[in-house]
């Protein structure tokens, strides 16, 4: 058997993948005239050995399209010989091919891992498939909050991205986008006047305890090498990275001091708060210098890390200009014209994504949408909807003038940086992607959350959508998820996953309402769901009993669910990764239903006491879940960061404050004895007694922060060694629960 392919990338691949496979590696050959079964790569328009055979009408390829992802496998025979030929058209089309072959024939690929199984040879018969996507982007986002490994992607080493683009590839997505800072991006832009940093900075005071505080781990000067490497590494493998264009001043990528010092920027006109220090301002773009400085950003971006092939903006998102609602969307519309007219001097042609984080808060009306539409040119601009996961009927792509009138693109956001849990609106989005799904002015699909690798589930139903959309319900994708991912223990999951998704669907993202985002921010005096009081507002009362409806089937459904997963193998990574993500969704869940019918039963003192001591265990038994992994650890995260390159030493403070502030905290094991567990008794003692003293609840935060992070680090093994039984005193708990419902 031999491998005849001009593109070396492709052949590499397929190579590992066949050593993997069956222990051997192919050998090579430059030209198709070998004795014995030949494996091809390419096409008629790459290899001319493949022209020679369509040329000759020995062979006929698939329609596939010149230059799109389409790819193709077919099989021949000829001579006594089999042929293998794997094709596309372009690039990271033949990367699929590869892909796609040996998935075929057993291969599985996930975020977490792959599962190549072994055979004794590669079949080369029986094939003969062309593979057209729906959709021409598909693509995802890696966002720039830090705590934990897993879920934050400015924390990955250049082998983590490796990693993590060759699973782009395996899942046939071609975009993805880094919104993980600027790194040194002011230092190569502005050289004499923006130095880089001192490797020792301490945090600014003004955005201490925060995501705000973008104080850095390692060095802007390494940073920038690992941006460059990993978009090479990205680029080589023909996938797409949107630049970033227009008024990019934001929390994650400030303007330094340096440059506000000495270029003095004017500021565009604004009401709110909101990014309101100077370093987070937007720059006058009414004014050519303010507006092509920011496009100077861009190009030395492109310069020195991207590409150019493609251009993102958010506009003014986020700004209230003014309080005259009329003078916002005139300013707003300008925005959109004035940052266009700039890029098109520059890349006439290249497609531009107009970000709708500006309209899902419902400011614009539907009129106002359609008029934005006519501003644009439907050649070259795509509304990028990447919340179309949202409940409300008035903020996506439904109510925004584009399904068959206007180019636009289908996304999921998910979670905000704190939803690190299981969640899913699968029935909005069923309903929803059907509609863009017929929809020939949707152009895309992707999966655009503040957090990575949170949901497992949601990852796979997304790519498998994203190529086909052929399986936009949750329960007929199911199936197939657990096949490939676990193998002969599929049935067993199946079962699990699917007594898990009433838990997993009443988790969902649904923007604004941030009270149910986060199940620790019942311990908070005050966070972004607003202050706690007993006895609670009607506005409270409301809340609660939407949130109690929301959870019950889940809450109803719990109980069988923890019992299975208790008796589930844990030898297995991806069931013990798994188990330990639906133990934590189901505990989170039972959490937030206490605390929300702690509100609708005050003042009954045998009642308040029964929840109370009922979210205490609940709590307690979620700590012991979230310990069992080091996923879950800042230390292990720390440590990994240590591992790679030398770490600011005020890194740690700044860790702590990315993880613990109210918009931030999540299931995270330092936070169990740091915060959570002495917060918690606060608000037990405010619920039962009313007495509140928020110099004490201040007091908890205090302490954590001047304890070092080492004291608070968990035994995993000790916690995975009692998973089991952790798990099934939840199930104990939910069933009381179900009990009292019913």
């Amino acid at each position: 058997m031999y491998l005849l392919s001009n593109n070396e990338l492709a052949a590499s691949i397929f190579n590992g993948l066949a050593e993997q496979m069956t222990g051997k590696r192919i050998e090579r050959t430059v030209s198709g005239d070998v004795p014995g079964d030949l494996i091809v790569i390419g096409s008629d328009s790459d290899n001319c050995f493949v022209a020679e055979k369509v040329l000759d009408g020995s062979w006929v390829l698939p329609p596939y399209r010149s230059g799109s992802d389409d790819f193709f496998i077919r099989t021949f025979e000829e001579q006594g010989r089999r042929v293998l030929l794997l094709g596309g058209g372009r690039p990271r089309a033949f990367l699929y091919a590869v892909y796609a072959y040996f998935e075929a024939i057993g291969c599985s690929y996930f975020w977490d891992g792959d599962v190549i199984p072994e055979r004794e040879t590669l079949p080369l018969e029986n094939f003969d498939t062309l593979e057209v996507p729906r959709f021409e982007y598909r693509g995802l986002r890696y966002f720039a909050h830090r705590s934990l490994h897993r879920f934050q992607a400015e924390h990955w080493t250049l082998e983590d991205w490796k990693k993590e683009i060759d699973w782009i590839l395996k899942k046939r997505l071609n975009l993805f986008m880094l919104r993980i800072g600027q790194d040194d991006l002011f230092q190569k832009a502005f050289p004499d006047i923006v130095p880089y940093p001192q490797d020792n900075v301490p945090p600014r005071k003004e955005f201490d305890r925060s995501y705000d505080d973008r104080t850095h781990f390692w060095s802007l000067q390494e940073r920038g090498k690992l941006r460059k490497s990993l978009l090479e590494y990205a680029f080589e493998r023909d996938l797409l990275h949107p630049e970033d264009t227009g008024t990019m001043s934001h929390w994650y990528s400030r303007t330094p001091q340096e440059f506000l010092e000495t270029v003095k920027p004017d500021f565009v006109p604004q009401a709110s708060q909101v990014y309101g220090d100077p370093t987070g301002l937007v720059w006058d773009i009414r004014k050519d210098r303010e507006l092509d400085n920011y496009f100077k950003l861009t190009q030395t971006h492109i310069d020195n890390f991207g590409s150019g092939a493609i251009f993102h903006t958010i506009g003014l998102a986020e700004r209230s200009i003014s309080n005259d609602k009329a003078v916002n969307h005139r300013w707003k519309l300008y925005a959109y014209r004035r940052i266009q007219e700039r890029l098109r001097k520059s890349y006439p042609d290249a497609p531009l994504l107009i970000a709708s984080w500006d309209f899902l808060n419902g400011s614009w009306t539907s009129d106002e949408m359609q008029e934005l539409m006519d501003t644009f040119d439907p050649a070259k601009t795509l509304l990028f909807d990447y919340t179309s996961d949202t409940c409300k009927e008035d903020n996506n792509f439904t109510y925004w003038h584009c399904v068959g009138k206007f180019p636009w693109i289908f996304g999921i956001f998910q979670a905000f940086e704190s939803g690190t849990d299981l969640r899913g609106n699968y029935s909005t989005i069923r309903k929803r992607l059907t509609i863009a799904r017929e929809d020939p002015f949707c152009k895309g699909m992707v999966i655009w959350p503040e957090n990575s690798h949170a949901d497992t589930l949601m990852y796979e139903y997304f790519a498998a959508n994203a190529w086909k959309a052929e399986l936009p319900d949750i329960r007929d994708f199911l199936p197939v998820f657990c096949r490939k991912r676990y193998g002969a223990y599929a049935d067993v999951m199946e079962s699990v996953w699917s007594g898990f998704l009433p838990v997993i669907e009443s988790g969902y993202w649904n923007y604004p309402q941030f009270y149910g985002e986060v199940f620790a921010r019942f311990c908070l005096g005050a966070g972004w769901g607003g202050k706690i009081e007993f006895p609670a507002s009607e506005n409270q009362i409301s809340i609660s009993q939407d949130v109690i409806k929301r959870l019950m089937p889940g809450i109803l459904t719990a109980a069988d669910g923890l019992q299975m997963l208790a008796e589930c193998r844990l030898d297995d990574t991806f069931v013990r990764r798994d188990v330990i993500d639906l133990a934590r969704t189901a505990g989170g869940r039972i959490i937030q239903y206490l605390y929300n019918q702690a509100f609708l039963h005050y003042p009954d003192k045998a009642k308040m006491s029964r929840i109370i001591e009922q979210m205490r265990e609940a709590l307690y038994l979620l700590a012991d879940i979230v310990r069992s992994s080091p996923e879950f650890s800042l230390c292990d995260s720390l440590d990994r960061l240590k591992q790679y390159l030398p770490v600011n030493p005020f890194f740690e403070h700044t860790l702590k404050g990315n993880a613990e502030n109210c918009y931030c905290r999540t299931y995270i094991a330092e936070l169990f004895d740091g915060c959570y567990f002495r917060e918690f008794e606060l608000y037990a003692r405010y619920a039962l007694t009313g007495e509140k003293n928020q110099e004490e609840w201040n007091s908890v935060t205090e302490e954590f922060y001047k304890t070092p992070l080492e004291q608070y680090r968990p035994d995993c093994g000790k916690y995975l060694a009692m998973l089991p039984e952790s798990i099934k005193k939840l199930s104990v708990l939910a069933r009381q629960l179900c009990n009292r419902e019913q």
